[in-house]
């Protein structure tokens, strides 16, 4: 028991550096296209599944960034 109440000091030390605000980061940049431009982006995409894959993955990145940051 003794053990554990001198390590929790140490333990609060180190998880203070966790506490720091998501905020204090800046937002990461979402540039804006054109509907039409996403459209036809996604007209190309029809034949190439794992781009389209990876381009899904990043709509999500930007849609969590946009609600993160608004």
């Amino acid at each position: 028991m003794r053990t554990l109440l001198l390590a929790l000091p140490s333990v609060m030390v180190l998880l203070a550096g966790c506490a720091t605000a998501p905020s204090s980061r800046p937002c990461p940049r979402v540039t804006e296209f054109p509907a039409a431009l996403q459209a036809k982006a996604a007209e190309e995409l029809e034949g190439a599944p794992a781009l389209k894959q990876m381009m899904d993955g990043m709509g999500a990145d930007r849609a969590f960034n946009r609600a993160v940051c608004p």
